[in-house]
């Protein structure tokens, strides 16, 4: 097979005339390059070289051989500095496919953050729900999939427990029951999803609707679900109206609340966990491995707001376990 190494020893030797300068310039002994251009002679079955007054000259095979190892070795040099710029963060491109919440606070720390201290890489975002995103992700479409899941679902495994992923943990956040002030189940300091079998729901996303049909089952009822939409603006609002309760987590109260609504931590307590996933040959790749750091500081900015608000909201306890929030440390799969 004929290495880039022998199309560079015929290059310098037809440019310089003689073996001995290649030589130098290659830095190459003269017996090494000569040992190189004979085994590219035996490789193409025919002299490429013939010495004459002026140096060495190339023969038609010789000519016909330069001209297509030129164009490789100037493809070659191209493709060399694109990757180093890559390698240095100076170019790129990195995708990632957002569930909408994550999309609305995570997501946009984390970018503002990359193309201040990176303007050269690029990025572009698409909103998925989890499944979406890691099926995304499976098939080549995005670089990091965001995702959740629910601690409450224990027969059911993490959205990203997936082949051939690696998962990256960036927060842990509490899920609240939210009902308007007037609910009669407002002035509880914790509510417990049995004490709301009579109320109308409001379900989220498919997968947030899972979630409520499996808490609420584990409660001893089937939810009376009046209205659905993925859109937390759009839950929150008709919450507002008392048109019906919803479940409600931390994530999104780092970017929208509404002051006439109540958050009362759910009992017993619920945790979705959020995380970021790519592949572990992605996660080696400089702009997505820096992009993923910016996601785990991003996420520990918006959990801090995401508490404080809830507290405004007059939200007595935290759904932890252990009764604190957690902000997973960046790093672990």
């Amino acid at each position: 097979m004929i290495e880039l190494k022998h199309l560079r020893v015929l290059k310098e030797i037809s440019e310089l005339g003689t073996i001995s300068a290649a030589a130098r310039v290659l830095g190459y002994s003269q017996p090494a390059v000569t040992q190189q251009l004979q085994a590219l002679e035996r490789l193409v079955g025919t002299p490429l070289l013939l010495r004459g007054r002026g140096g060495m000259l190339l023969t038609e095979a010789g000519q016909v051989l330069l001209r297509h190892g030129t164009s490789v070795l100037a493809a070659m040099s191209l493709a060399e500095a694109e990757v180093a710029a890559v390698t240095g963060l100076r170019a790129g491109k990195v995708r990632i496919a957002s569930f909408p919440s994550g999309t609305a606070s995570v997501v946009p720390g984390a970018l503002s953050h990359m193309v201040t201290a990176h303007p050269g890489v690029s990025f572009s975002l698409v909103e998925a729900e989890p499944e979406q995103a890691l099926a995304m992700l499976g098939r080549g479409e995005c670089d990091i999939a965001l995702v959740f899941s629910y601690s409450t679902e224990p027969d059911r495994p993490p959205a990203a427990a997936t082949a051939n992923t690696v998962s990256y943990p960036l927060l842990e956040e509490a899920v609240h029951v939210v009902l308007t002030a007037d609910h009669p189940a407002a002035a509880e300091e914790k509510i417990s999803l049995s004490d709301l079998r009579d109320s109308r729901w409001i379900a989220g996303c498919p997968q947030c609707r899972g979630h409520l049909m499996y808490a609420c089952a584990a409660a001893g009822f089937s939810p009376d679900i009046a209205y659905e939409t993925d859109d937390y603006v759009a839950l929150q609002s008709l919450a507002a109206k008392g048109l019906g309760v919803a479940l409600v987590p931390d994530l999104i109260l780092s970017v929208v609340r509404l002051p006439m609504l109540r958050l009362r931590p759910v009992d017993p307590p619920a945790v979705r966990r959020v995380s970021a996933v790519c592949t572990p040959d992605l996660a080696r790749v400089p702009g997505v491995r820096a992009t993923l750091a910016a996601l785990s500081a991003a996420a520990a900015d918006v959990s801090r707001v995401a508490e404080r608000r809830a507290d405004e909201l007059c939200l007595t306890a935290s759904a932890t376990p252990n009764g604190r929030r957690r902000v997973a440390s960046p790093g672990r799969g």
